[in-house]
């Protein structure tokens, strides 16, 4: 109950402009980020892994400015991209910090976890995926990288290569050879209410 209302206060404190929400947000993630024995120097994880601890870093995370998610992220995430991203919990962590992040820590972002997006679609995690993209289409320099690693994934359709056609192919499978004379375009063809 208690998160839900830090939340709520969070959310208030951001719409209205205050300088509330800042010092509330460096609160609540300094809280957050106490020495945890069981996650070591990156207590921040062990937030992102808990259900309801998540839900107050998200929250934080979105009223978050760049200056403080570029803090946040080098000093909790960086080199960590993989374990956040395959984790049930803490990828919606990640996924807010994408929606949030500036141009800077969307590149570092892509470079650590561009090659491990199989992997994060393997687990179900699509909306990693989905929030990584929707970053790199807010900052265009991202936006081929982000492409050439989803596309290195092999999910891609065209990534495979078709199977070769066989005797067994039905017809309607086939390609048509060049030399037929093509079908009527559209215009051409007989209208539908003709009689002969």
């Amino acid at each position: 109950c208690a998160g839900l209302v830090l939340q709520g206060a969070l959310q208030a404190l951001h719409r209205s402009q205050s300088g509330a929400c800042a010092r509330l947000c460096d609160a609540l993630i300094g809280c957050l980020t106490q020495p945890d024995p069981a996650h070591g120097d990156r207590p921040l994880l062990g937030a992102l892994q808990d259900p309801e601890r998540s839900r107050l870093v998200e929250a934080a995370l979105a009223v978050m400015g760049p200056q403080k998610l570029r803090r946040l992220f080098r000093d909790h995430l960086k080199g960590h991209l993989r374990g956040v991203a395959l984790h049930r919990v803490a990828n919606h962590g990640l996924q807010r910090l994408l929606d949030h992040a500036p141009e800077d820590v969307v590149g570092e972002v892509l470079s650590e976890l561009g090659p491990a997006l199989g992997e994060v679609l393997a687990q179900g995690h699509p909306a990693v995926v989905t929030a990584l993209l929707g970053a790199a289409r807010r900052h265009r320099d991202h936006q081929g990288p982000a492409l050439r690693c989803l596309l290195q994934v092999g999910h891609a359709p065209w990534a495979e290569t078709p199977p070769p056609l066989s005797e067994t192919t039905p017809l309607c499978h086939r390609p048509r050879p060049l030399s037929q004379t093509p079908r009527p375009l559209w215009s051409e063809a007989t209208p539908l209410n003709h009689k002969p």
